[in-house]
This record gives structure tokens, sequence and C-alpha cells, in this order.
């Protein structure tokens, strides 16, 4: 299960870096998923690697998912690769290194997985089967018009099923909304009284962080693994709801407090922390209203 285990010293703390690939022996059209997890120092800036090169054979089944187990004290995250393979025999999956930066210091580490060992589905025996001979053909009965609305209707039926079947799948596959997963974050920073513990600089980078995995949620551009700046460049492109210029300032406001511990005074971590949730509530209710319009020119267009 587990394909690479790197236990390296950054900075006078541990960052323990892991992989692992399941199912070990997939089958052909079977999704395998590939989990790439680092633990590390909280302050510590994780970037992991894109999707891997897609070719004929093995290829990317969705985009890549985010988990953040992180706690006060520690910084547990994993990246969740959802991967398909169309032919059997082993086959080799290669990914980027995955980049810690803290303090000015960076370390990568190489992705190393086993080669995947894609089994075939079909019986054993495939080889061996023969058909069975034709059958003779039969006459239309008078009344095949009738068969065949019946079965038009069976088909249609059967049609509609399987699309509410995939909209329920879909549904589960998104997991819960990314709005109130940044509400349940703000409520639990706030209960960890960071500032009362004179921490105010966790506190307001535990605000950003609920912040950017919410951004990341709903605009996969603003990736947890960009700076700043690489942030508001990315969202330029996008119909983002406000200014990616405000997301950039108030990263920029953080970056130092992350990654070089600067000081900061309380007031400007509650105003970091309440501009965190400020752009998190105009962006979500842009994006509601926007979600709305379309849901609306779709009905319009039903009609």
């Amino acid at each position: 299960m587990i394909a690479a285990l790197l236990l390296v010293a950054l900075q006078a703390s541990a960052a323990q870096v892991t992989a692992r690939v399941t199912p070990e022996q997939p089958g052909v059209g079977e999704p395998i998923t590939v989990e790439l997890r680092v633990r590390a120092p909280v302050g510590t800036e994780v970037r992991f690697p894109a999707l891997p090169d897609s070719n004929d054979v093995v290829e990317p089944l969705d985009p890549r998912q985010l988990r953040d187990a992180s706690t006060a004290s520690i910084l547990d995250r994993t990246a969740v690769y959802r991967l398909i393979a169309w032919d059997t025999g082993q086959r080799v999956v290669k990914f980027g290194d995955i980049t810690l930066s803290r303090d000015g210091a960076e370390r990568r580490y190489a992705v190393t997985l086993p080669p995947l060992r894609v089994r075939s589905v079909l019986p054993a025996d495939t080889a061996l089967r023969k058909p069975k001979p034709g059958r003779a053909l039969q006459e239309v009965p008078p009344a095949w018009w009738r068969i065949a609305i019946a079965l038009v209707v069976i088909g249609l039926i059967l049609w509609m099923m399987r699309q509410a079947w995939k909209a329920r799948a879909a549904a589960a596959d998104r997991g819960p909304d990314p709005a109130d997963v940044a509400a349940d974050g703000f409520a639990h920073a706030g209960k960890l009284g960071l500032l009362e513990a004179g921490e105010a600089g966790r506190h307001a980078l535990t605000h950003v962080d609920v912040m950017r995995r919410y951004l990341a949620a709903r605009f996969p551009q603003a990736d947890l693994t960009r700076t700043g700046r690489e942030v508001a460049a990315a969202l330029e492109g996008v119909e983002f709801p406000i200014l990616p210029a405000r997301v950039a300032d108030l990263l920029l406001r953080a970056e130092p407090v992350a990654f070089a511990r600067a000081p900061l005074r309380p007031d400007e971590s509650r105003a970091i922390a309440e501009e965190a949730k400020a752009i998190v509530g105009a962006v979500e209710s842009a994006w509601r209203a926007r979600q709305a319009a379309q849901a609306k020119r779709q009905s319009r267009k039903r009609r």
C-alpha cells in the first residue's frame, strides 16, 4: 500500500511525506486512488504536484482533491488523485515533486510509486468460449407497432432512471458545501482563543487558511499551492465575482507572518480575520446569485 515514506528534518521539526495507492492491483476501468500526505509543522507551505500526464493507458479521472486534517500544532494535508487504466499490464504513473517551504527554506520530495499491475476483468476462459449458433429469423407479428412503442417507453424510463442515479452520485461525490465548511472553519478558529493566548499571527493565519480552502473549492484556479500574486493572476482569467487584487492584498499581508514569522499586533490580526470572512461572504453571495441566474436561463430554454 505505502509507496513512499520520507522522514526529513525541516528546521527543528520533522516533516513526514507519505504516498499510498489503492487498490494495489486495479482492474481495467476501475478507479485508482493515489493519496499524497504531508505532515509538517504549522506555518509550512505545501505545494503538491499537478495531475500526472495522461496517456492512452492511464489517465486522470477527475480534478485533484485536497483534504485538510490540520490541528493547532500540526499541518496535515492530503492530495487525492483519481486515475483510471484502460489496458492491462504493468504501468508506471509519474508525478512531479512535493515542495515544502518554511522560513525561506525549500525542500523537494520525489514521488516514487510502484508500477501498477492492471488486471483484466474478463473471465479466464474467454478465449475458449464458443458462441451459440444464430437463431432463425422470426416473423414480426401484425401488432409490431405496439411492441415498438412499448420498447421506446421502457428505454425512456431506463434512461431517466440512469440520469437520476448519475445526478445523485455526482451530488454525493461533491461532498459538503464549501460555504458550510468555511462557516464551520471560521467558527472553530474563533473558539481556539488564539488572540487571548497571545498568538495573533496564528489567529490571522487560521482565518486566511479557511478562506483559501473555500476559494480553492469554488474556483480551482485559486490552488492552495499558489502564492498571493499567483492566485490573483490565476483569478484574472475566470469570472471571479470580486476584484482578485483584494484577495491578493490579504494574502500578501499574511505571507510575512506565515513564512518569516513577522510580528502582528492583535488589531492587525483581527482585521485580517475579518477581511477573510468578508471575502468569503462576498464571493459566496455573488456565486449563488450567478447560479440562480443560470438556472433561470436554463429553465426558460426548456420552455
